[in-house]
């Protein structure tokens, strides 16, 4: 049969209608002997199911070089291993390549092309792939529409996320969670908690049950919008749903703590997050730091530090800002505690970015904290 060489972990091959698991997916040398088409589309399946898009259409190249004629199946699923990566560009190029060899697309390519254009947020082109999809008669689903809410969502567009959900709404087509979840999201970029609310409480009177997406999306909506109250409440509610929170979760209801500046209820919520069993992570401890560092208690910020590290995280760079500032909030401030952290955070590989310079900046002073990282060995200039 040739050389192979490997390149995926999981797959499934099926020759002639014989399904074999394998432990790995193999892409073909020139010396594959040429199988059916069948054979090969289940390795173009294969290959994408691993998240391996290069190997797909490696196969599906293969299949046109054997003098064998690829269906819309082989077309589209090459097309779907791409758009789950968000490559636009080759997803494009093979819908291209099958209209030029006369096969005509299905809906599944469509929404691939359209989730591929919603990775980059890039609405433009999403919608029109769906007007093109529209003009070949080929059906919109909830799919369709929920990938280009996501488009609008990803591009912080609010407006043309619900006017593509009311289109939906209008064309009869019921969503489902995850296009209510997108819209969610939608308003939760846009700092618009009210929308958010108004959304979930559609899918509820629709009869589409919540997951935690569409919980975490309105707690998001509540930590841009700084109000704890309602993010605590939202969370309640998640967890009366019997619904499993996570860390995401948990991290979103403190930053909107932190940022109305109740640095007591972020740490209680924070303390209920450990008694449930969830770890937190760096972004969980960054967003609890955060508040505290605004008021100057940098004692409590050195406590998460340890905790952190105790727990086997190591802080980032949002985590040293937040004890910088705290440095540099503190009455008195303590320079000299500032430069104990950053010298031992760039010891432990941390790259300085304008906000770790102007975190050291307002504990040391500008010049003094330029001549610091230089002295260490980093030039970050002052934006």
């Amino acid at each position: 049969m040739g050389e192979l060489r490997s390149v995926c972990a999981v797959g499934w091959l099926g020759w002639a209608g014989g399904v074999v698991g394998l432990v790995r997916v193999a892409q073909p040398s020139r010396g594959v002997a040429r199988h059916s088409r069948r054979g090969y589309n289940t390795m173009l399946d294969a290959c994408s199911k691993a998240g391996d898009p290069q190997s797909s259409e490696s196969w599906l190249q293969r299949l046109l070089d054997g003098g064998l004629q690829p269906n819309v199946i082989s077309f589209a699923t090459v097309i779907h291993a791409f758009a789950r990566k968000g490559d636009e560009t080759r997803a494009q190029y093979w819908q291209s390549k099958m209209l030029e060899m006369g096969v005509e697309p299905d809906t599944v390519s469509y929404n691939s092309l359209i989730h591929a254009c919603g990775v980059k947020g890039n609405i433009q082109a999403a919608e029109g792939w769906l007007e093109d999809m529209l003009q070949r008669q080929l059906p919109a689903s909830v799919t369709t529409f929920a990938s280009l809410i996501d488009a609008c969502a990803k591009a912080g567009d609010l407006e043309r996320a619900e006017k593509w959900m009311q289109e939906m709404l209008q064309r009869g087509i019921e969503p489902n969670v995850v296009s209510f979840g997108a819209v969610i999201n939608a308003c939760a970029k846009a700092s618009n908690l009210q929308r958010a609310e108004y959304w979930h409480h559609t899918m509820l009177e629709m009869g589409v049950t919540p997951n935690v997406r569409s919980y975490s999306s309105v707690i998001n909506a509540c930590a841009k919008a700084g109000k704890a109250e309602e993010a605590v409440q939202w969370l309640e509610r998640l967890e009366d749903a019997g619904l499993q929170s996570d860390a995401i979760v948990y991290s979103s209801v403190i930053d909107a703590c932190g940022k109305a500046g109740d640095t007591e209820m972020a740490l209680c919520i924070f303390r209920r997050m450990q008694a449930r069993g969830i770890q937190p992570h760096v972004v969980t401890y960054s967003a609890l730091a955060r508040p505290f560092a605004y008021k100057g208690h940098w004692q409590e910020v050195e406590d998460l530090a340890v905790e952190m590290e105790k727990s086997g995280q190591r802080p980032n760079e949002y985590f040293i800002y937040a004890q910088l500032l705290a440095y540099a909030t503190a009455k008195p401030k303590e320079p000299a505690r500032a430069e104990r952290c950053i010298r031992n955070a760039l010891e432990a590989g941390l790259v300085p970015n304008q906000h770790i310079l102007s975190g050291l900046g307002r504990a040391l002073g500008r010049k003094r904290a330029t001549d610091l990282l230089a002295m260490l060995g980093h030039k970050v200039p002052f934006g």
